[in-house]
């Protein structure tokens, strides 16, 4: 697996084309081959590319927005010619709309617009790539989660996920058992631990933080083993809230991921 970074990890050293670049460095400087990341909206994605084969970084998707996609066929155009210019196979989307999240009927309808969108990417060799959060573990009842509709009524040719190691585990699922049920959807995946930390007041409560790789309480040689088994090609690091500095943060996770066998 290629070790990579998405930059939302260090969003806040991304606010001018002189930070960017350092940014960048350093993230290579690191260690890391790859990102996940979008072109700034002061740089053009020519200058941008330039940028990232100039310093040696690779790219695994590209972004574009569900709802204009599925409104709009020009959107659908913009994502396609963004991905093929950057050399990628994947168009990202985010999270479903809001009023779809809590109701059966909401996740079939996003399903739906899902499949619509990728027939299209289909023709181009291109396909959608969902991240999920907690929201998707959201019961629907008789033990339906939301997550359940995305995998099993999309076309697994046309949609392909980043299961989100956080994420998971903050939806109670076994994260060992999701990523081998997306066996065969997934080539990227983000590593992001979940870290149990104290000041509880109440026994009741759970009082969690995003860690570094490593740091927190997920296990992580199973997570690993099981991602090399499905075919995993990029592991990227993303880390929401970083304690202090966050490329000190990239570097704890890339020297735990090289001792994980990553």
């Amino acid at each position: 697996m290629k070790r990579g970074v998405q930059t939302f990890t260090v969003r806040d050293y991304m606010g001018s084309r002189e930070e960017v670049e350092s940014s960048l460095r350093k993230i290579k400087e690191i260690g890391y081959d790859s990102v996940q990341t979008w072109t700034p909206p002061f740089m053009t994605n020519e200058e941008f590319k330039a940028l990232l084969d100039e310093i040696g970084l690779e790219t695994c998707s590209s972004g574009g927005d569900y709802e204009r996609m599925l409104e709009d066929p020009a959107a659908i155009e913009k994502a396609i010619e963004q991905a093929k210019f950057f050399g990628v196979e994947y168009i990202g989307i985010g999270t479903l709309p809001r009023e779809l999240r809590e109701s059966e009927s909401g996740y079939r309808q996003y399903a739906e617009g899902i499949n619509k969108i990728a027939a299209q990417l289909k023709k181009e060799n291109l396909k959608l790539l969902y991240h999920n959060h907690a929201l998707e573990f959201f019961s629907l009842g008789g033990g339906l989660k939301g997550m359940d509709i995305i995998l099993n009524e999309t076309d697994p040719d046309g949609l392909h996920f980043t299961l989100d190691t956080h994420w998971l585990t903050a939806g109670g699922v076994n994260v060992v058992d999701w990523i081998y049920k997306v066996e065969g959807r997934m080539k990227i995946v983000h590593f992001k631990d979940y870290a149990i930390v104290g000041g509880a007041v109440k026994i009741e409560d759970v009082c969690k933080n995003f860690a570094e790789v490593g740091e927190g309480n997920i296990d992580w040689p199973n997570v690993v083993k099981a991602c090399k088994d499905i075919g995993v090609e990029f592991a990227i690091v993303e880390q929401d809230v970083c304690p202090g500095d966050p490329f000190d943060s990239l570097k704890i996770s890339f020297d735990n991921m090289v001792k994980f066998g990553v």
